[in-house]
């Protein structure tokens, strides 16, 4: 077993990390933009979005005519948030501060949370009480609906692989000014009795081909399994408490590989 380190939770969101998810929010894959629409349109209301960042689908909800405020812990992803809205014409609500502390004005019919950004709370107690805050900031009868990707993590393995691991070109993007970054990972730690995983994320900035600046970012996750979210859920006060596979309809089960959806109403 490895020892697992406390980090800041903004690390892997700050600076080129940053420009990175700016210049790929128009351009990410959205598998779950259609999902977590339904969910929105289906309540008939005004909606949440937990851990915005640089606005994948908030600016597409807006475009839209949804009524989609957001919040998030990274400046730096809302700065990219509020460059693309400005050229889009749109003035979004947006609010930086971890979702773990989350107060922000009114209430919801839909607080919704993407990509699996739940795990980036990292202290049990916190994470329990985003769910509480989620709760308290949701109309009666307001969802939340949330993803987490299923970790592939082999417990029948005899040992624990060896730490750091190598780093694996991931992406090369182009920025709005004409320069380039290449976005490299590993591995660096894993604690499969905590269910903890952690990482490094490289970020070279190039001008032309000299490169200018390099940016190593640390981030630690949680993995989570189906059972101890509905207990964490239904204790937060939801119920109506449900866990879906790979955003379809369906309750999960051995058939679905990547992502569990839970989605919880307040009573």
């Amino acid at each position: 077993m490895t020892s697992v380190k406390s980090y800041d939770e903004r690390d892997l969101y700050l600076g080129l990390a940053a420009e990175h998810w700016g210049a790929i929010s128009d351009t990410d894959p959205r598998e779950d933009q259609e999902y977590f629409q339904r969910v929105i349109e289906s309540q008939n209301g005004r909606a949440l979005e937990l851990g915005c960042g640089a606005g994948r689908l908030l600016l597409a909800y807006l475009r839209a005519g949804l009524d989609v405020a957001g919040s998030d812990i990274s400046g730096d992803m809302l700065a990219m948030l509020r460059r693309d809205a400005e050229a889009a014409g749109l003035e979004p609500e947006v609010y930086e501060q971890p979702m773990q502390e989350l107060d922000v004005p009114g209430t919801f019919r839909t607080i919704y949370v993407p990509c699996g950004s739940f795990v980036c709370v990292m202290d049990r107690e916190q994470a329990l009480e985003t769910l509480r805050r989620c709760h308290a900031q949701l109309d009666p009868g307001g969802v939340l609906v949330f993803n987490l990707f299923l970790f592939p993590y082999d417990y029948s393995a005899e040992e624990l692989p060896t730490f750091p691991g190598p780093w694996e070109f991931k992406a090369e993007k182009s920025l709005p000014d004409g320069r380039r970054l290449v976005i490299s990972n590993r591995d660096t730690g894993l604690d499969p009795v905590e269910q903890v995983y952690e990482e490094e994320r490289k970020y070279e900035l190039y001008e032309d081909d000299r490169l200018v600046r390099t940016e190593v970012r640390t981030g630690q996750g949680r993995w989570y399994f189906r059972n101890e979210l509905l207990w964490m859920v239904r204790i937060a006060g939801f119920e109506q408490v449900e866990v879906t596979g790979d955003y379809t309809d369906d309750e999960l089960n051995p058939s679905h590989r990547k992502v569990m959806v839970v989605r919880a109403t307040r009573r």
